[in-house]
């Protein structure tokens, strides 16, 4: 993990406002910023109605996602691909196994040009080294 001046700003920023302990904070290829809390401070860190990310996303005048983090690797999965719903995770052989049927979903974690997919991968193996995440 890798920080330099202005992720510390950043972080200490979303710190002050919504007094949850932030895990992670890295841009997306789509700038984003992404803020990864600990387990357990997700709801603390969105507040009531997402004011706490609608606050930070004009101070510090960039799109926001916020993930919560999980040391169960399927759950964590589920936090990534939030919101949508609809698919089942498995675990199965050292790779997390992602089944939907339905070829819609399957498109939309996918991403065009995969690159919805590659950024899930992407943040899941900062965390979980040697695990693979697969779409069925």
């Amino acid at each position: 993990m890798k920080l330099d001046l202005q992720l510390i700003g950043y972080i200490n920023a979303f710190e002050n406002i919504t007094k949850a302990r932030v895990k992670d904070c890295f841009f997306a290829k789509n700038n984003i910023l992404i803020f990864i809390v600990q387990p357990g401070e997700l709801g603390k860190a969105i507040g009531k109605n997402g004011s706490n990310i609608k606050k930070l996303a004009i101070k510090l005048k960039h799109k926001i996602r916020v993930l919560g983090f999980d040391n169960d690797p399927v759950v964590f999965v589920k936090n990534i691909l939030y919101p949508l719903n609809g698919y089942q995770i498995n675990f199965k052989n050292n790779k997390i196994v992602i089944n939907t049927e339905n070829k819609i979903l399957k498109g939309k974690i996918y991403g065009r040009d995969r690159n919805n997919f590659k950024q899930v991968n992407e943040i899941f193996k900062k965390y979980f080294k040697g695990l693979d995440v697969a779409i069925e």
